[in-house]
């Protein structure tokens, strides 16, 4: 059935008790000789009911920036919803105020978007995501029952072979005792094995070694804690196998493909009235200042003596064009602007 915004008995400015029904989900117009009573059945009746409504659901804060409208003299208006009137005025005085901000739609937006909202690699278009313990877990006890998996995480050092010392000494004091590389392990205990590995390869430690079964939950668990805590990240690359099954899983909100990490998205990340959020040339505000070389030179044909930039054609801002001819530069006055390099 057809719905209706019913209204009975509007009496304000030129209506005389008009009773009239208007279809929801359809265009209607409404057309008249002037002062007829349009305006005042559609802003000043249908508008005017719809938004004192709507404001009176607001928190004392929002209703402050809004206007506030008296009932209008009608005597029943049914089937009325939240109302939008644009007229040719602006009543907020704050450039950043939008419909959104006014009626705290905003706010809900950017919650949505923070907690719903999925993010995706513009390199690769990967879905980026945390793994949590718990899903590493799963993920794993999931595998082939009885496969075995080593659980690595990388060394990250740089080309200061000092660094990669105190690092791979500070590894060891923690309870380390195995590197990891190429399918190979190397042991600490034995020195003279660590120079065979090649430093300039991604090199990783070796956290553990890990049966699947149903009761290793507990000990992946661990395993994958330690790993976090150490690098972020996790490697488990299934033993015996060529080439081996390698699974990545990282705690950072970054691209699994590519490695760039993003912000975690939140809230404050969605509002323009925030640093974090705002666009960094703008600041938010949707406009900048800048110079607009088609307004600065608008006849590209004419010379710089014949007048091509259009502020020194002005006797106030001449001087500035026998400053340019003063200053000894390699100048082609009487060349047309178009043709200067």
């Amino acid at each position: 059935m057809q719905e209706f915004l019913q209204i009975r008995g509007a009496r304000v400015h030129n209506l005389k008790n008009v009773s009239v029904a208007i279809p929801h989900n359809q265009f209607t117009v409404i057309t008249g000789v002037s002062g007829s009573g349009k305006s005042s059945l559609a802003f000043d009746t249908i508008y005017a009911e719809g938004q004192r409504r709507y404001v009176e659901s607001l928190s004392a804060y929002a209703r402050q920036f809004l206007e506030r409208m008296e009932k209008p003299d009608v005597d029943d208006i049914d089937g009325i919803a939240p109302a939008v009137a644009i007229r040719q005025k602006n009543t907020t005085r704050n450039p950043r105020s939008t419909v959104a901000t006014t009626t705290e739609c905003y706010d809900f937006l950017r919650l949505l978007f923070a907690r719903a909202g999925r993010t995706y690699c513009p390199n690769c278009g990967t879905q980026v995501q945390r793994d949590t313990v718990d899903q590493v877990a799963a993920r794993m006890l999931a595998a082939e029952p009885g496969s075995r998996w080593y659980a690595l995480f990388p060394v990250k050092v740089g080309a200061d072979t000092k660094e990669l010392r105190d690092r791979l000494f500070d590894l060891r004091k923690k309870g380390f005792a195995r590197l990891f590389q190429g399918g190979r392990t190397f042991e600490f205990s034995t020195p003279e094995s660590l120079l065979e590995i090649d430093f300039t390869q991604p090199l990783f430690v070796l956290a553990d070694r890990i049966a699947i079964g149903p009761d290793q939950r507990q000990r992946i668990v661990d395993t994958v804690e330690i790993c976090y805590r150490e690098a972020g990240e996790i490697v488990l690359e299934r033993a015996g196998q060529d080439p081996p099954a390698r699974l990545r899983f990282s705690e950072k909100f970054a691209c699994k493909t590519c490695g760039m990490q993003f912000d975690q998205p939140e809230p404050r990340l969605f509002s323009f009235n925030s640093p974090f959020g705002a666009c960094p040339r703008c600041q938010g505000f949707g406009n900048t200042i800048d110079y607009d070389i088609d307004l600065v030179v608008p006849e590209k044909m004419r010379t710089l003596d014949g007048g091509a930039i259009k502020p020194w054609r002005s006797s106030e801002y001449r001087p500035w064009l026998t400053k340019l001819r003063q200053s000894g530069g390699a100048v082609r006055f009487q060349t047309p602007w178009c043709d200067l390099s």
